[in-house]
């Protein structure tokens, strides 16, 4: 397995990845996309792809370099989306991608951004599609007032009809 993939085709592969699974229409989400406002921000541009070896341990917390694509991306006043892809598909467990995506969300909370993970283990799914199963350990930045206005936007449509309980309460305590 190749651990040094060039950032290039790392990003190659999750725009592959998002175009062929993230924006295809799935019965799951009423014939939406998994993500309904993807295609849209790609074809913009306006999503913000880095490629960072970036780390978590307990004891040390969250690495610096993703404070400071953080900061980077709260300054960015052209990009709705930032995703940091990690090269590495074994840098990080699942639990410790789940860990640091609930660290990272406790830190900016206050800075009204939201962190998402993906991982290529990840067990999240809407009815039997994962959605969260991505080619690379990933977790996107975005704004929440803003993922809170496309949400509410997808309640007048079917797209939550097929969410559990359970799924609706995990992305409800992001």
């Amino acid at each position: 397995m190749n651990l040094h993939n060039n950032d290039d085709e790392v990003i190659i592969t999750m725009i592959d990845h998002m175009e062929k699974f993230i924006e295809k229409p799935n019965p799951v989400f009423d014939n939406m996309p998994i993500c309904p406002f993807v295609n849209k921000f790609r074809q913009e541009n306006k999503i913000v792809y880095k490629i960072s070896n970036f780390d978590y341990s307990e004891k040390l917390g969250l690495d610096a370099k993703v404070l400071d694509l953080i900061n980077e991306f709260k300054t960015d006043e052209y990009h709705e989306v930032m995703i940091v892809i990690h090269p590495d598909k074994q840098a990080l467990s699942l639990e410790e991608m789940k860990q640091f995506t609930k660290n990272l969300n406790n830190l900016i909370s206050p800075l009204c951004l939201i962190a998402f993970s993906g991982h290529p283990l990840d067990d999240f799914n809407i009815d039997g599609v994962y959605t969260r199963r991505d080619p690379f350990i990933n977790f996107t930045v975005q704004n929440l007032q803003k993922v809170n206005m496309y949400a509410e936007k997808l309640k007048s449509t079917g797209y939550y009809g097929r969410w559990s309980l359970e799924n609706l309460n995990y992305i409800n305590h992001k």
